[in-house]
């Protein structure tokens, strides 16, 4: 027999068997398209979630912070002594109680973000550019305007910001003398039409941190049940007065014990042995010229996190990094102290790992987008390996059915097979033709799936996508949740042909070994 001939015997066979067959090949369809969508899915929503993330500069950052934790190693052993008769497991619950109260005792001892550490963290490879965050408030003064506002500072190149620019223009470099205020102050200090706000466009804006200040100011309301309110006239004279007490504690009538607290708590910060003692700015000032207005974000860009980083464009004014860096760096906490937070942008998302290393290695917390995308491609493989098992299974217990049919098969084509063996067929042309049969039904099978899989996969893909823009806020309605390669269509149909060939194998080998003389006694 040809090989023509056995694959039109064997399709012969299946059309004889309509029913059966059918019942076959719907395990066969199940199991194929489960498989199908698995892999599919696996790739498409990997590549989607990354070119989506990739899409900003978001995945190429590091969110780094103050570490106010302290290395168990640098704690004197004897402040973490556990006494008592405990068991194990207590005694370490205690232990661990006791570094973290020690931590928090200690926290002056934290790791900052300083001149220092920024410089260094530029300097690694990789590495594009460094934002620290300001975080305090200042006043803001055009003329006789007056208002306390929270800053920021943001690149010169920054998307969002210039689409959501009102009048003038975004920032030409990172260390321009200028300043962008958002609509809000405008229209506080009444330059409300846009011919108003534009008339805004290259006046100076003073901005001042008056040192200590409000927080003198703070404390003695807290005195009064926190009902005294200072202005600013009111803030430089307490100032003024603060100042002179010094000089005057020897003359007051205080015990020993009341001269001794208030001379410790007048008393300057020492300088360093080798560096003089410089006096401090109470006011730390700077004029700044305004080069345009910022609208707010909407509701549906603050849902979709369409932000200026963590300020979210609902900061009073913005400065250049570097400008702001530079204004910050005078006021004394932060140039003790250093930042609280910087963002770091590397070069490629493949990079973030190696400088992430790097900036735990200077002590300091860090934090990356890339973790999240990580854990959702993960998420993502467990799932597709978990469907993909039961799509397998689901073939297995079809091929199962389908050996079953085939045995059946097998019997009630006895005397078919004794007259084909009396005609000169021999042992492995008989074999092949049940094998045929057998991939023949994995092959249809797979085909119908594949059809089936090609109809059904922009419901799927719509349903994928809804899914995924409501898990994680973002938007991924022009992306290809579902792929379906070439590669992958031959994988399944392959796939589904072998367990089906695999399944006939023992069938097949009966039908071989019959014997033609018996055969043709079959009734």
């Amino acid at each position: 027999m040809k090989f023509p001939d056995m694959v039109s015997m064997s399709l012969l066979a299946i059309r004889r068997q309509k029913t059966r067959m059918v019942l076959s090949l719907v395990g066969v369809v199940i199991g194929s398209l489960m498989l199908l969508f698995a892999l599919a899915s696996r790739s498409g929503v990997q590549e989607a979630v990354m070119r989506v993330f990739s899409m900003s500069k978001q995945l190429r950052q590091i969110h780094v912070s103050q570490n106010w934790s302290t290395d168990e190693k640098a704690i004197p052993e004897e402040d973490l002594k556990v006494e008592g008769d405990l068991d194990e497991a207590r005694r370490a619950r205690i232990r661990r109680m006791l570094i973290r109260h020690w931590q928090f005792e200690h926290r002056s001892e934290s790791v900052g973000l300083t001149r220092e550490r920024i410089n260094e963290i530029e300097a690694f490879a990789h590495v594009e550019m460094v934002h620290p965050r300001m975080s305090s408030y200042v006043s803001l003064i055009q003329g006789e305007q007056e208002m306390k506002g929270m800053g920021d500072s943001v690149a010169m190149n920054e998307k969002v910001l210039q689409d959501r620019m009102l009048v003038g223009k975004a920032f030409e470099s990172d260390n321009e003398p200028a300043i962008l205020l958002n609509e809000f102050v405008a229209w506080k200090w009444g330059y409300i039409s846009e011919a108003q706000m534009r008339a805004l466009i290259g006046t100076k804006v003073r901005i001042e941190y008056r040192q200590g200040a409000e927080g003198v100011a703070y404390s003695l309301s807290q005195r009064s049940g926190g009902e005294v309110e200072f202005d600013k006239e009111e803030l430089t004279a307490l100032n003024s007065a603060l100042n002179r007490i010094p000089a005057l504690i020897d003359q007051l009538d205080f015990s020993e014990e009341e001269r001794a607290a208030l001379k410790k708590a007048f008393q300057p910060t020492p300088a360093e042995p080798s560096q003089p003692a410089e006096p401090q700015e109470r006011i730390i000032a700077e004029e700044f010229t305004v080069v345009g207005i910022y609208r707010c974000p909407t509701e549906s860009e603050v849902n979709d996190e369409v932000g200026l980083d963590s300020a979210n464009g609902m900061s009073d004014f913005l400065l250049p990094i570097k400008t702001a860096t530079q204004f910050a760096l005078r006021i004394p906490h932060f140039e003790k102290e250093g930042f609280y937070q910087a963002t770091v942008q590397v070069d490629h998302e493949s990079n973030l790992k190696a400088v992430s290393k790097q900036i735990r290695d200077l002590g300091l917390r860090e934090y990356s987008l890339i973790s999240l995308v990580e854990f959702i491609q993960e998420q993502v493989r467990q799932v597709t390996l978990i469907v993909s098992l039961v799509a397998i299974f689901a073939l297995v217990i079809s091929a199962v059915g389908i050996a079953n049919t085939m045995v059946m098969s097998v019997v009630e084509r006895t005397r078919e097979i004794g007259i084909m063996k009396a005609l000169g067929a021999r042992e492995g042309q008989i074999q092949l033709l049940f094998l045929i049969e057998g991939a023949l039904i994995g092959l249809i099978g797979g085909l119908c799936a594949v059809v089936i899989g090609l109809v059904i996969k922009i419901p799927i893909e719509m349903m994928t996508v809804s899914i995924m823009e409501n898990q994680f806020n973002k938007t991924f309605a022009e992306e290809n949740m579902i792929q379906f390669p070439l590669w992958l269509l031959a994988v399944v149909l392959g796939f589904s042909t072998f367990v089906t060939t695999l399944a006939t194998i023992l069938p097949a080998r009966r039908a071989a070994r019959i014997d033609p003389i018996t055969a043709l006694r079959h009734d």
